[in-house]
């Protein structure tokens, strides 16, 4: 532990260091989602630390529709906490440590917009990370912008980089999804025609979008673009049109249960189709668990992956041995942004919001934990977004999402089922 503490928590951290007591109330923690109640919030509890804490906001979903990934996120987000605080906190800050304050938006926009300025008006904030769903990120955003708190997100939407500067995106974003698509739909045939449906709202409509117009430069023909509501109960009619759109590759740009249900019926119709579920509910852990062998060889793209780099595995094992399940892109991509906060904290020498932004807004990591991302880089431009930040084509393999795709992110090689 005296070597652990000289190094940079943004770099260094390992995530199993905690005794084996503070371990086993973690994991009970981790699998019952873990949020302790403080009138609308949760923290994680403060043990008598010298130095005054850095408190980080957290904005998930933890009940209603959206909360199975809201869940797995606050599990990660209080993983990268405790690996941060057991390498000894924020240097610069006295060995501050974080204290990772939870606030459930129920899968539900307005109560995002409240439960944010609560959240905001209620903490001293350094930062806050959140929602995962863009639907709810952009309304968080647009409340910590008026507030002046920087917000760090995995969430896609293009509309995220407009118009603010209190908010970070390290990941790709919705146009870039669809670029990435429609390149490996040639990965399986030379001739992609192309049936698109997609959940309307900011995720689906941005990401088809971004399908619709790039397809034309990439020689995809898009034969069907259909939307529908999110949360329907029976895919049958949409799947009949996608029959007669006569297209051999099938876009599906929707969150877990809708692809479930949209999955299952392509395969009752007995329609050979090319499937790319896109990312939303596919790249996690329940979308094979209920569908699956029927998902092998299905692809689709994430921000993020459990294997894109050696210390994402590591991560990985950590996560897995704690909640059961591989460490998903959210997830993921969470732990990576819990180093980042931590990077900015050090290089600020300070917990005030205003000089976070600042520091976020100079990040330059090619290494460490901040550095989880395809490429293993990440810089943010005027915008927020980061200039490195690229999707990385995924394919279900025996139980497990494997990066196939570019070929200088992939790990293995496509199956062609």
């Amino acid at each position: 532990m005296k070597n652990a503490r000289k190094e940079s928590a943004g770099n260094k951290a390992r995530p199993n260091q905690a005794s084996s007591k503070r371990q086993g109330r973690r994991e009970f923690l981790i699998k019952t989602g873990g949020i302790l109640a403080a009138g609308a919030f949760g923290a994680v509890p403060l043990r008598g630390w010298a130095a005054d804490p850095v408190n980080i906001g957290a904005l998930y979903p933890t009940t209603g529709s959206m909360a199975q990934i809201g869940v797995g996120c606050v599990a990660a987000a209080k993983l990268a906490v405790e690996m941060i605080n057991d390498a000894g906190g924020i240097k610069s800050l006295g060995g501050a440590k974080l204290n990772l304050i939870v606030s459930d938006v129920q899968s539900d926009t307005t109560v995002t917009r409240t439960e944010t300025d609560r959240l905001i008006t209620g903490n001293k904030l350094s930062a806050i990370h959140g929602c995962y769903a863009s639907a709810l990120t952009l309304i968080a955003s647009e409340v910590a912008e008026r507030a002046k708190v920087p917000l760090i997100t995995g969430s896609s939407s293009d509309q995220l980089n407009k118009g603010r500067t209190y908010t970070f995106t390290p990941f790709a974003r919705a146009s870039q999804f669809a670029r990435a698509q429609l390149q490996m739909a040639k990965l399986v045939s030379d001739t992609p025609k192309v049936a698109v449906i997609f959940e309307n709202t900011a995720f689906g409509t941005s990401t088809s979008n971004g399908l619709k117009e790039l397809a034309p430069s990439e020689g995809v023909e898009i034969v069907m673009f259909e939307p529908y509501s999110a949360g329907f109960t029976d895919a049958s009619p949409l799947i009949n049109k996608v029959k007669s759109s006569g297209a051999n590759a099938l876009f599906s740009v929707s969150y877990l249960n809708d692809l479930i249900l949209i999955v299952r019926t392509v395969k009752q119709f007995g329609l050979n189709v090319s499937i790319n579920g896109g990312s939303g509910g596919f790249v996690i852990p329940d979308f094979y668990k209920n569908v699956g062998k029927l998902a092998d060889g299905l692809q689709g793209v994430a921000h993020w992956n459990h294997d894109v780099s050696d210390d994402a595995q590591k991560v990985n094992l950590e996560f897995k041995k704690r909640t059961g399940d591989f460490l998903f892109e959210y997830a993921g991509g969470l732990v990576a942004q819990t180093f980042m906060l931590a990077d900015a904290l050090e290089r600020a020498g300070s917990a005030d919001p205003q000089k976070v932004r600042e520091a976020l807004s100079t990040l330059d990591v090619s290494s460490g934990y901040a550095a989880m991302a395809p490429g293993g880089k990440v810089k943010f431009g005027p915008d927020g977004k980061n200039i490195y930040g690229h999707p990385v084509g995924v394919q279900w393999q025996d139980g497990d999402l494997a990066s196939v795709f570019p070929k200088e992110d992939a790990r293995k090689p496509l199956l062609k089922i």
